[in-house]
C-alpha cells in the first residue's frame, strides 16, 4: 500500500492529464458546430445564387411605348404585348393618381373614375403571370397625351350619372341622340377634328366642347383660317363671304396668294379675299 503522500502525486498527476482531453474535446465540439455553420451558410447562399440567376433568366415583357385617348375622351388605348397576361393602368388627375386598374383587354373605360375636373392622363404597363416561368411584368410606359374633364361632366359622374345623360353639343345631330358622338362632343374637352361618321364632314371640337360655326375660324396651331356652315361643318370650294370672295382647298384651309382652280389661276390677298 503507497504512502498517503504518493497516492495524493498520483491522482494529481492523473487529474491534470485528464485535464487536456476535456479542454480537446470542447475544442473539437467548437469545430464541429463552426463547420456546420459554415455548410448551413453556403447552402443559403447556393439557394439564393439559384433564385439570382432563375429570375435573370426570365424575359421582361416589353414598355409599352403607344398609347392614347380613344374618341370619347374617357377610354384609355394601348397597343397589345405579346405574351402579357394583363395589363395594369394608372389614372391620374393633374399628376396625382386617382386609380389604379387591371385587365386583360388593350382599353378601359376610365369614365368612372373622373370624377374631378382637370387634366388626366395614364401610364401602363403589362403584366405577367405570378407564377410564370418564362417572363416577368414589363416597365412602366411614359405618360399617355392629357384629356381636360369638365367639371359639369365631372360632377355628373361624381353622382352615379354617365355620359349617355348628356345633350349632344356636335352640329347636326339630334337632341337626345345617345350616340357616341354625344359623349364626344359634350364631355371631352380635347381640342381636335372629328370626322361625322356617314356624311364624311369634318368639324373642330374646342377644349370646351364647342365648335366653331357659321363663320371663320383660325387654328391657332399652324395659323390656317377654316370656314364653317350654320352648322359647324367645314366648307371647302368657294365662300362668299361679306361682300368678298374666299376658297378653301379640299383641306378645308384658305387660298391665299396665286392658287389654281379647275385650271385657272386665282390670286388671293393675305386675308383670303379673291382680286380681280
Amino acid at each position: 500500500m503507497l504512502p498517503v503522500a504518493q497516492q495524493s502525486s498520483i491522482q494529481s498527476n492523473q487529474v491534470s492529464e485528464e485535464r487536456p482531453c476535456k479542454k480537446r474535446r470542447r475544442f473539437h465540439m467548437k469545430n464541429w458546430k463552426k463547420q456546420i455553420a459554415l455548410v448551413v451558410a453556403a447552402g443559403l447562399l447556393m439557394a439564393m445564387g439559384a433564385v439570382t440567376a432563375f429570375a435573370s433568366s426570365k424575359s421582361r415583357l416589353e414598355t409599352i411605348t403607344d398609347l392614347y385617348w380613344g374618341d370619347d375622351g374617357t377610354t384609355a388605348n394601348w397597343e397589345t404585348v405579346e405574351d402579357a397576361y394583363q395589363y395594369e393602368v394608372r389614372l391620374y388627375c393633374e399628376e396625382s393618381q386617382v386609380a389604379s386598374v387591371k385587365t386583360k383587354k388593350d382599353s378601359y373605360d376610365m369614365e368612372k373614375k373622373m370624377t374631378k375636373e382637370g387634366n388626366y392622363t395614364f401610364r401602363v404597363r403589362a403584366l405577367a403571370k405570378s407564377n410564370s416561368k418564362e417572363f416577368t411584368d414589363g416597365y412602366w410606359s411614359e405618360d399617355s397625351e392629357e384629356t381636360y374633364i369638365a367639371a359639369d361632366f365631372a360632377e355628373l359622374i361624381k353622382n352615379g350619372g354617365s355620359s349617355s345623360q348628356l345633350k349632344n353639343g356636335g352640329p347636326g345631330k339630334k337632341e337626345g341622340e345617345q350616340a357616341a358622338e354625344e359623349k364626344e362632343a359634350s364631355v371631352v374637352s380635347q381640342a381636335k377634328w372629328i370626322q361625322e361618321a356617314g356624311s364624311g364632314r369634318w368639324w373642330y371640337q374646342n377644349a370646351d366642347g364647342s365648335y366653331p360655326a357659321n363663320g371663320w375660324w383660325q387654328d391657332l396651331a399652324n395659323g390656317i383660317w377654316y370656314f364653317f356652315d350654320a352648322q359647324g361643318y367645314m366648307q371647302t370650294g368657294w365662300i362668299d363671304w361679306n361682300g368678298s370672295r374666299y376658297y378653301c382647298t379640299g383641306s378645308g384651309a384658305m387660298a391665299v396668294g396665286e392658287y389654281t382652280i379647275d385650271g385657272a389661276a386665282y390670286r388671293f390677298d393675305a386675308s383670303g379675299a379673291l382680286q380681280e
